[in-house]
């Protein structure tokens, strides 16, 4: 009975060991996921800033708003021009026929 007793407090021993190593392992697994990850995004970002130098952004930046200024001027000016004809068309108002008499 005693050597029974013996075998299974072996047995559930070796068994908690075991759970005990496997949680450790996982643990680690995502921490070394999560440092992989981390670091893969750091060098992402160096690679992009090395691309992306600052004067080509600027010039990029300046020729975007250059060629929109070029197309939105034209329209500008119509508008105003339409906005003027309908203001001055407002305060100058035409003379109305009288209503007819009854």
């Amino acid at each position: 009975m005693k050597l029974l007793a013996m075998v299974a407090l072996l047995v559930t021993i070796c068994s908690l060991e075991g759970a005990l190593v496997r949680r450790q392992a996982a643990e680690t697994d995502v921490q070394s996921l999560f440092s992989q990850y981390l670091q893969s995004l750091t060098d992402y970002g160096k690679d992009l800033m090395e691309k992306a130098k600052p004067s080509e952004i600027q010039n990029q930046a300046m020729a975007y708003f250059q060629n929109a200024r070029e197309r939105l001027t034209p329209f500008v000016q119509r508008t105003g021009m339409n906005m003027m004809d309908l203001l001055s068309r407002l305060m100058s108002p035409e003379e109305k026929p009288a209503p007819a008499a009854k």
